[in-house]
């Protein structure tokens, strides 16, 4: 209970940024605890007892490092066909991080679940169904005319002598 009060006045002293205040200013921010809200993209990809998250708060997407057993309560993963689940990560930023090869990331002490993913539908307005049989058909008419251009001319060409 003492901890989970801890972690409660901690996340309320810092600030929210966003991923590309974070990379315009990474200077500023190395080595610092910052927070951000963003959608899990991709997939967990599992490092023995750690496992790395890809997030994208729709200014930019970072690289998250962080304890397996933190990625239990990730459902959805944003993709074409999903809108991933929003998770507000606190952790230290990291610009040139020694531990993974210089690559910028942010190692987290928390993760929470704060909206879960869904599927998204995509349909196809109709005028681009129309723009596309439209444009089909144009391609095919330039085709034919070409072909029949191709078959008058080398008729013609037996029967014209040149002067």
């Amino acid at each position: 209970m003492v901890s989970t009060i801890l972690a409660l006045l901690l996340v309320s002293q810092i600030n929210q940024v966003t991923i590309n205040q974070i990379i315009a200013n990474s200077h500023d921010f190395d080595q610092s605890v910052i927070m951000i809200e963003a959608e899990v993209i991709l997939e967990v990809l599992e490092r023995n007892e750690n496992a790395w998250i890809n997030v994208n708060d729709g200014t930019n997407a970072i690289g998250v490092f962080l304890p397996l057993s933190m990625t239990a309560d990730l459902e959805v993963f944003g993709d074409y066909e999903h809108q991933g689940d929003t998770v507000r990560v606190v952790g230290v930023f990291s610009r040139n991080c020694v531990e993974h090869g210089g690559e910028i990331d942010i190692h987290a002490s928390s993760l929470e679940v704060i909206k879960q993913g869904v599927k998204q539908n995509h349909k196809v307005p109709v005028w681009k169904g129309l723009l596309a049989l439209v444009g089909v058909s144009m391609s095919i008419t330039a085709l034919l005319l070409h072909r029949k251009r191709k078959v008058i001319m080398k008729f013609s060409n037996r029967f014209v002598k040149p002067v």
